[in-house]
């Protein structure tokens, strides 16, 4: 992404034990020509070098507000006017718009309000945006005939089907998976490309290899929150309401839980 704001690269023993795991010569005497063997001990051990980031997470006003986005797109599929529901989170689209729509609108109201915020966009938020956009993309485009065709009644009937407690589970699923994927990345990518031509990145065809293993595997993990993001959504729009305040609770939450599940899967390696 070309930014620095998350900070250098750590410089810990344990950063320079994974940098060492990922370049190293040999694991139990042969060659591993595929990260996928021992990705979820990367991603743990990742996560502890960079734990100082991750726990600004839940802080940062625009994965705060991405999230909090993602919530009211899924509830205004439940009014009876979702054009107007969404326009009241600058979010407009008319009768003839698409998912592609959909997703460059979210986009551009993330962008508005990272924009007014004190701190700006940060690589966090940035994330988080593109997290977002393809969690709805992906998830909304797979119930309709066509990521760039259809209708606005099309797209809602599509988003709707993500606003229940099982629907949304599984959109947070998508973005925590997605998120998660490119916190890593953010580290690992400079490491990977500095490691090309060793045993086990000799190429950039298995830095890619290695990327969409650790995508994979960050979209499993996320498994762990699915039903706390669904039982959260709908408990919350409910009984009081979903906003900024309680969104940022949720994703402290979120966050360790998803943590400790990488962590966990590390540790038994």
């Amino acid at each position: 992404m070309g930014h620095t704001r998350l900070g250098l690269l750590p410089t810990t023993r344990k950063w320079k034990e994974l940098v060492k795991q990922i370049a190293g010569p040999r694991l139990t005497g042969h060659v591993v020509a595929t990260a996928a063997f021992y990705i979820d001990a990367i991603a743990a051990q990742t996560l502890d070098a960079s734990r100082k980031a991750l726990d600004n997470v839940a802080h940062d006003s625009g994965v705060r507000y991405t999230f909090y986005l993602l919530t009211q797109v899924a509830l205004a599929s439940r009014s009876s006017d979702w054009e107007n529901a969404l326009a009241q989170h600058g979010v407009r689209l008319v009768s003839d718009s698409t998912v592609f729509d959909l997703t460059v609108e979210v986009q551009g109201a993330i962008d508005r309000y990272v924009s007014r915020s004190p701190s700006g966009a940060t690589d966090l938020s940035e994330m988080a945006q593109q997290s977002a956009g393809e969690a709805l993309a992906s998830l909304a485009g797979l119930r309709t005939a066509s990521l760039f065709g259809g209708s606005s009644a099309d797209v809602k009937n599509a988003v709707r089907s993500l606003s229940t407690k099982k629907g949304f589970g599984e959109l947070g699923q998508r973005f925590f998976g997605r998120f998660f994927a490119r916190f890593l990345n953010f580290y690992l990518s400079r490491v990977t490309a500095a490691t090309i031509g060793s045993p086990r990145l000799r190429d950039l065809g298995d830095v890619a290899e290695f990327n969409e293993a650790l995508h994979a595997h960050c979209d499993q993990s996320a498994r762990i929150v699915r039903d706390f993001c669904g039982e959260w959504y709908s408990k919350t729009a409910y009984q009081e309401g979903i906003d900024l305040a309680n969104t940022s609770t949720f994703l402290a939450v979120a966050v360790n839980k998803l943590r400790s599940e990488l962590e966990q899967q590390g540790s038994e390696h």
